[in-house]
């Protein structure tokens, strides 16, 4: 039993490799992509035979594995007889993937004008007017979760969040980060490590207070409306409310209020 299999089932690291896996999987790979990835990352130049052995996957897989990671531009091969593989930095690999995230985005946004047109060009039928009703809306899976908060905070004036360190990668890898940094009032809330802190500091986020306990993503935009994600198991098995209910929307503001006066700020 090698080393770095006893890391992926040793419960001392199981929190911690969670985590990695749950952040490699947002970013667009596999399950097993992402343990070649920390495999490497973690013990440096291998053979393919020693990276299938220690993982436990078939030969032929981890080839290919191996050739999707190298097209990435995520695992470096040497040129010798048998190929030794080596990962990139996982900050490197950070910044990688969040700038191909980030392209695939400014390519619909320069399609956005285009894409506009087409719709307006459907016929216009009479709408049934809604009242003033609070109303609500579960959000199912993880894009469609981060494609709502981003619509809301990009013409906020007050943002309160409460998030945990996965939700702040994430917020940071859908570049909603920046939207976010763009709003006048901000208070978040978070577990954050300091290590991680950077994730709000590269954006010129300050007004941050660190909690040790972790709590679902809350996003609150102008005491208006809010999405709270309220179930997480993986990335098609997310779940939030979205709502314009003042009564919940009050009640959480005032947890909100409660926390935020707890912690010190310079913490």
């Amino acid at each position: 039993m090698t080393g770095m299999f006893m890391l992926f089932s040793n419960d001392e690291y199981k929190e911690p490799i969670e985590k990695i896996i749950r952040v490699l999987l947002d970013l667009g790979l596999t399950l097993n992509e992402a343990k070649v990835y920390v495999y490497l990352a973690k013990t440096g130049y291998r053979k393919a035979i020693e990276i299938a052995e220690s993982i436990g996957i078939p030969r032929t897989e981890t080839y290919q594995i191996l050739n999707r990671l190298q097209s990435k531009g995520l695992v470096i091969a040497t040129m010798e007889h048998p190929v030794r593989y080596t990962a990139v930095e996982f900050n490197d690999l950070l910044k990688t993937m969040i700038n191909v995230s980030m392209e695939r985005l400014k390519e619909f946004d320069r399609r956005r004008e285009e894409i506009l047109q087409t719709w307006k060009s459907l016929p216009e039928f009479a709408k049934n007017p809604c009242d003033d009703r609070d109303k609500f809306q579960i959000l199912e899976g993880r894009d469609n979760i981060y494609t709502r908060i981003s619509s809301m905070v990009a013409d906020a004036g007050e943002l309160l969040i409460i998030c945990n360190e996965v939700d702040a990668l994430r917020l940071y890898n859908y570049s909603i980060m920046d939207l976010i940094a763009k709003c006048s009032n901000v208070k978040i809330i978070s577990n954050i490590s300091p290590n991680m802190a950077s994730v709000f500091m590269d954006v010129g986020l300050s007004n941050v207070r660190r909690i040790e306990n972790s709590f679902p993503l809350v996003v609150i935009k102008d005491r208006k409306e809010m999405v709270h994600v309220i179930r997480e198991r993986n990335k098609n098995e997310t779940a939030a409310l979205w709502t314009d209910s003042t009564a919940l929307i009050e009640s959480i503001v005032v947890l909100f209020s409660m926390l935020w006066k707890d912690v010190d700020g310079s913490k």
